[in-house]
């Protein structure tokens, strides 16, 4: 069982995660994000549930001092609200799955400098068995030309430092943010 930080820790990454993506997924009127999204969803709703299992754990192995009760109940609450915001992004991303599309006003608005890809590996890719880090290194430019997100291996999330280097399999469905002008570049790299 995941301790309590550990959860907050996922909570928090896959909070911020599923508002970038749910918000890409609009402006970008991308339906296999808007469904990444949902994925993502479900990921907080799990993790929701193994905060209140680990915060009962902790109750149960308390002092059950009036102020440490208070604080735990605390945890519930970022629990609920984390649940809460993926809620809402479920609600942005029906947009988009509805096939209806955003409104020009939102691209206004929010802009659109940034551009979300999902990329899945191929099963015949010769990036198999490299790491994001290798990868990364191919490109020319002192910063990267992109930024990771997330590699899904499976239903398995490995979250943007830590993916980095992770080794690629078949299958691997990989997030990364970049600029509209490496996006060819990019997808160029990952079908080789």
């Amino acid at each position: 069982m995941k301790s309590i930080k550990e959860v907050l820790t996922e909570l928090k990454s896959f909070s911020e995660l599923v508002v970038i993506i749910g918000y890409a997924a609009i402006l970008q009127n991308d339906p296999e994000l808007a469904l990444e999204a949902q994925n993502i969803k479900n990921k907080i709703r799990t993790l929701s549930y193994e905060m209140r299992i680990a915060t009962i754990y902790a109750v149960r192995s308390s002092r059950n001092s009036a102020k440490e009760v208070t604080q735990l109940a605390s945890l519930l609450q970022v629990g609920v609200a984390s649940k809460e915001i993926s809620d809402g992004v479920d609600d942005l991303v029906e947009i988009v799955l509805r096939g209806g599309g955003a409104h020009p006003l939102l691209r206004d608005i929010y802009g659109n400098n940034e551009l979300i890809i999902k990329l899945t590996v191929n099963k015949n890719s010769k990036i198999i068995g490299s790491n994001l880090h290798k990868i990364i290194s191919t490109f020319k430019e002192e910063t990267p030309p992109f930024q990771i997100l997330f590699i899904r291996k499976s239903d398995k999330y490995i979250l943007s430092k830590k993916a980095e280097r992770q080794t690629l399999g078949p299958e691997d469905v990989v997030l990364i943010k970049t600029s509209e002008e490496k996006e060819e570049e990019i997808k160029k790299v990952f079908s080789q």
